[in-house]
């Protein structure tokens, strides 16, 4: 047996718990352009858009509210929810749309947010200009 093949077969047999060793080589795998979207629809609802899978099978997005300021600005909240056992931080940018589909306004880098298991947290974001109708949530896995 080579050395590599040993080396491994030592890992699985609990010199390392499994669960961690699992989560950085998943880590390792994940491309660094893996960034999950969720933009609201003018009918309403929202659309998903999957990049990251394994990071979107733990963070689950429940509702998406969208409504208009006294201003007359475009403000939406998005309901996502750390579905796994272990803590998850998100990294969240907005890019807005006009009705045409094409980006008026977008936050310049990402905001991160811790997220413990089972918890819940509304994300919202409010337009600046009158032009923005629609909202894309970027969603990044740390």
């Amino acid at each position: 047996m080579n050395r590599p093949v040993l080396i491994l077969a030592a890992l699985l047999a609990g010199c390392t718990p499994l669960l961690e060793t699992g989560d950085k080589l998943e880590r390792a795998i994940t491309p660094p352009d893996g960034v999950n979207y969720a933009v609201t629809r003018p009918e309403g609802g929202f659309r998903l858009d999957t990049q990251d899978g394994r990071f979107a099978s733990k963070v689950e997005l429940l509702a998406v509210r969208k409504s208009t300021t006294k201003g007359g600005f475009t403000q939406v909240q998005f309901d996502l929810r750390n579905a796994s056992f272990l803590r998850q931080t998100a990294n969240f940018g907005f890019e807005w749309l006009d009705a045409a589909g094409s980006v008026t306004e977008g936050q310049r880098g990402w905001t991160p947010t811790p997220l413990e298991p089972g918890q819940i947290t509304t994300v919202t974001a409010v337009a600046l200009r009158a032009d923005s109708a629609e909202c894309r949530l970027r969603i990044l896995d740390r």
